[in-house]
């Protein structure tokens, strides 16, 4: 039975925070080193964007449309065993906010990640955003 350590929820916690920064401040190379090679990222009805070509266009949508000034919030992360040592399974709140209009939410979603472990550190296999 696969578990999920102490070290990993940490660094599932980490991910998560690198996530937000980089995408909100256009770091693509960052970005894509979240990902597996053949990661999806998907906002329900709206996008589905497969492999680091298709993901890596994100970091640029975002400062294209937010102009520098959407903010990426990613909390309540519950972290549970995949069926294997190297997979886990992440349920998380998303939550996009506008401080080029004082701060209000743009969008709030549920997320329903997928993660693997390749040569020891968590990558995002897939990604779905959902609205509640």
């Amino acid at each position: 039975m696969a578990t999920i350590t102490s070290d990993d929820r940490i660094a599932i916690a980490e991910l998560f925070a690198r996530y937000c920064h980089r995408v909100d401040h256009g770091d693509t190379a960052g970005w894509l080193e979240l990902f597996t090679p053949d990661g999806t990222f998907e906002v329900a009805g709206a996008m589905r964007l497969e492999g680091h070509e298709q993901v890596g266009a994100m970091p640029s949508v975002v400062a294209e449309h937010g102009g520098g000034k959407w903010r990426h919030q990613i909390t309540n992360i519950v972290v549970d065993a995949g069926t294997d040592a190297d997979t886990a399974l992440v349920t998380a709140y998303g939550l996009v906010t506008d401080w080029g209009n004082e701060g209000k939410p743009m969008t709030f979603s549920d997320y329903a990640i997928t993660l693997n472990r390749l040569d020891g550190v968590w990558r995002i296999r897939s990604l779905l955003a959902t609205a509640p």
